[in-house]
């Protein structure tokens, strides 16, 4: 007797499955190909997906380092291609014919604010679960739209990044660090200013394509500056003539007479050089600027200062895998009484002057099987002059400043650099891998003179405190090679979860160490919490090496001698100046933890939680000696005994609208402590022990939010429409706590804690307006609006003198202005 079959039994399921599965995997088609740019360069971190009706679900997969993307269909046909990348304009609906083998090449379009682009959808916010870096972007359409003070130079776009924060000397602080622990490039080569760390260099902003700030977990080819990574990179042209001209008409002031105060006129071109393989694009910009200090007497109230930028970008596509590009820089600066404030008249002031030049050449070359290879060189050098008006004793009184600044300097310094680097093809072992190594070499040198004449400390009753004089030649000269290894492993374990290892050896000329840099990050986006990604990282970096903190030693030696009221000698003459032994110094380093949660919220808004704890240590700080009770010489010691904290918790909220408008919040509560924050220098005339407290940026508080958007129709009656037709408003509000300050008295030394005050809280509001219109068969673009919209105060200079009759006496910043921006954008 035949048995009958069981029904449902397991064993013939899965015996159908097994014969089944080969059948299910066949018709499954394989779609690869490249995304690249206009120029095609390689498009990183693109969003490819491919849509049909009977797909349902979008199959997506995200560009690798090569721009190259791989991903299954589950059958040939007709299908409708997607793809976004941050800076980028969207690609949607074009048609795709996927068949048995299909090679797709995927081109995005830099966002540009060009006249055809009126119509086009930018790519959105989105949540990468490739990306590992903490990267924040600023493009060139926010660069433009956002109403930030003083807009020609892109430096003040910066702190529209949270965590940037912009001193009252107008210097730059990430992440709670000084400037120079920051990594400053253009187009991947450093461009810090190598005897001060700081970031100099002017550019067209109108050229500027992306600002690109890596504020954690960054790899390991960004190493030197533990407090991020900046790069910048810039526009270059197309298949099409662009030209672009802004604010060619200068600005009047009425204050004091009628007087031209500003001209920022800004020119772009850019087109084909050989249409399909070769471009160019230049852009050229001019800045004059008139301040007039209302609290002193005409005709010694003005200060000036012309600055000049021009950049020259050329491409040329040897073939489709071989890119050779190249940049020329060139930067003027001249200053008229700088320094000029109610506190320091014109004869206090000094004329500066600088230069500076440098070029770039980088190659990239695609070979088969999926190699990358990169090299590059650049050159720099720069030339900086400062003189005071006259060699008049320079005198520091409670009541300001008098006579002529005492310092008299030329400097002249230079870079080289060599990079090269190769990303290897992806292999699969436990997971996909794709491996990357390089190595980076600079040579930096620079030679400065300077001399310094006489100046004195005055009490209230004008009696002298302190007399000083210089000794010594004033002649400084170092140079230093630095060589860098690097290799990281990007490693993605199954969709949505990516870890990187790195390793980074640092070794220089004059510490003499080898330095090893591990670092490791990882992203995960968990398939249960849809549109959610978990990033965490540690890291060890290494800070740059400014070559001015190092050589210290070879400038002048200040000579003092204190007096009573009476006029007697109390103390002195007493010698001040600086040692350094490179044989005793380390190159100072720091930790750095960081975790982020990104999410994707109701009404197309992205949200984002992160923490940050960076932990310096071995920082350079000159220590003074164990002092006798009555010295004759007093030599500060250059030491690794610095150590910083910076903790901070950041939350922001992101979204666009409309195809083309954007906004942005954000709030930031940190800490930024040092255990040595007092500053010693021949030209600071403050003595005191050394001490912690916080830094001089320090700012616990910080929201700022901006954003822009279209006029709404309803403000004016229908009749009156066209008005505000093509119109946008745009907005920026920054809040803050005050920086920190010290105290002193009139002698000149320390009175309480470093920084144990601060300035009142800075609050600005900005608010603009922008109408494109047609004249003479061009459009045009007019924007006015209030920079400083309630005229809230803002100070940034204060007299610190406890002794002084106007201590704690504020002089104001920006008051509120109007502000006026015309552009050319073309023809249609």
């Amino acid at each position: 007797m035949r048995p009958a079959p069981a029904r449902g039994c397991p064993g013939w399921r899965a015996a159908a499955l097994v014969l089944l599965a080969p059948l299910s995997l066949a018709a499954q088609i394989a779609v690869q190909g490249r995304v690249v740019d206009e120029n095609g360069a390689a498009v990183v971190g693109a969003r490819v997906e491919f849509r049909s009706a009977a797909l349902g679900e979008p199959a997506g997969t995200i560009s690798d380092g090569q721009g190259r993307f791989q991903l299954l269909l589950p059958a040939p046909g007709e299908y409708s291609l997607h793809a976004e990348r941050q800076g980028f304009f969207v690609l949607d609906q074009t048609a795709v014919s996927v068949g048995t083998e299909t090679d797709v090449t995927v081109t995005l379009n830099h966002l540009r604010e060009l006249v055809e682009t009126v119509d086009v959808v930018y790519s959105p916010p989105a949540i990468d679960p490739a990306e590992i870096t903490e990267q924040k972007q600023l493009n060139n359409m926010e660069i433009l739209a956002v109403p930030y003070p003083a807009p020609q130079d892109f430096r003040n776009a910066l702190p529209l990044f949270s965590g940037v924060i912009q001193d009252n000397r107008g210097r730059l602080h990430f992440n709670g660090g000084a400037t120079e622990q920051t990594s400053f490039t253009l187009e991947g080569f450093n461009i810090s200013d190598p005897v001060t760390g700081l970031l100099e260099t002017r550019l067209n902003i109108d050229a500027v394509r992306t600002l690109d700030l890596a504020t954690s977990r960054f790899s390991v080819d960004k190493g030197r500056g533990s407090a991020g990574s900046l790069d910048i990179r810039t526009g270059m042209g197309d298949d099409r003539w662009r030209f672009g001209a802004t604010n060619f008409i200068p600005g009047v002031t009425t204050r004091r007479g009628l007087v031209l105060n500003k001209w920022t006129p800004r020119t772009t071109v850019s087109g084909p050089l050989a249409r399909g393989r070769a471009w160019f694009h230049h852009g050229a910009d001019a800045f004059y600027d008139l301040d007039i200090v209302e609290e002193l007497p005409p005709g010694e109230d003005r200060r000036r200062s012309f600055t000049t930028s021009n950049l020259t970008r050329l491409q040329v596509n040897l073939s489709p895998a071989h890119i050779l590009s190249g940049s020329f820089l060139v930067n003027y600066a001249d200053a008229d009484n700088l320094g000029l404030s109610f506190l320091d008249p014109v004869e206090t002031t000094i004329h500066k002057r600088q230069n500076f030049v440098m070029g770039m050449v980088r190659e990239q070359v695609y070979l088969r099987r999926g190699f990358l290879i990169e090299f590059g060189f650049a050159a720099s050098r720069g030339v900086n002059r400062e003189h005071p008006q006259g060699s008049a004793t320079y005198l520091i009184s409670p009541f300001g400043r008098k006579g002529n600044y005492f310092v008299d300097l030329a400097r002249s310094s230079s870079r080289q650099q060599w990079i090269a680097s190769a990303l290897f093809p992806a292999w699969q072992a436990r997971g996909r891998h794709q491996f990357r190594a390089g190595l980076d070499f600079q040579r930096s040198a620079f030679e400065q003179d300077v001399a310094r004449h006489d100046y004195r400390v005055l009490r209230t009753d004008g009696s002298t405190a302190r007399s000083v004089y210089f000794s010594g030649a004033g002649k400084l000269a170092r140079n230093n090679f630095e060589s860098v290894l690097y290799g990281d492993d990007r490693w993605t374990l199954r969709e949505g979860l990516v870890v990187e290892l790195g390793l980074r050896a640092d070794y220089d000329q004059l510490v003499r160490n080898l330095l090893l840099s591990p670092r490791f990050s990882s992203a995960w986006a968990p398939a249960w919490a849809r549109d959610t990604k978990i990033a965490a990282g540690f890291g060890v970096f290494n800070d740059p090496l400014s070559l001015g903190m190092l050589t210290r030693h070879q400038d002048q030696v200040s000579v003092a001698t204190f007096y009573s009221r009476d006029g007697l000698v109390m103390r002195g003459p007493v010698e001040t100046g600086f040692r350094v032994n490179e044989q005793a110094l380390d190159v100072p380093r720091a930790r750095m933890w960081s975790l982020t949660i990104e999410r994707k919220l109701p009404l197309g808004l992205y949200g984002k939680a992160g923490y940050l704890r960076r932990s310096g240590w071995k920082g350079f700080i000159y220590v003074e000696p164990r002092l006798d009770p009555d010295p004759a010489a007093i030599f500060y010691s250059l030491a690794n005994q610095r150590s910083d904290r910076y903790n901070a918790l950041e939350f922001s909220v992101r979204g666009s609208f409309a195809g083309q408008y954007e906004w942005s919040a954000g709030y930031t509560y940190s800490r930024s402590r040092s255990n040595a924050v007092v500053d010693y220098s021949l030209e600071n005339p403050v003595y005191a022990p050394q001490a912690p407290g916080p830094v001089d940026w320090d700012a616990p508080h910080r929201l700022l939010s901006w954003g822009w958007a279209p006029v709404p129709k309803w403000l004016l009656p229908k009749r009156f429409e066209f008005l505000i037709r093509q119109s946008s408003v745009a907005y920026l509000l920054e809040t803050r706590s005050g920086f920190p300050f010290s105290v002193v008295n009139e002698e000149g030394f320390l009175a309480g804690r470093p920084n144990g005050r601060r300035f009142p809280c800075y609050f600005n509001v900005n608010l603009h307006i922008e109408k494109k219109f047609r004249l003479f068969g061009y459009l045009w673009a007019w924007r006015f609006g209030y920079n400083n919209l309630t005229n809230h105060g803002n100070p940034n200079v204060v007299n610190n003198n406890v002794d002084s009759p106007f201590f704690l006496t504020y002089e104001r910043g920006q008051q509120r202005a109007f502000n006026v921006r015309l552009r050319f954008l073309g023809r249609r």
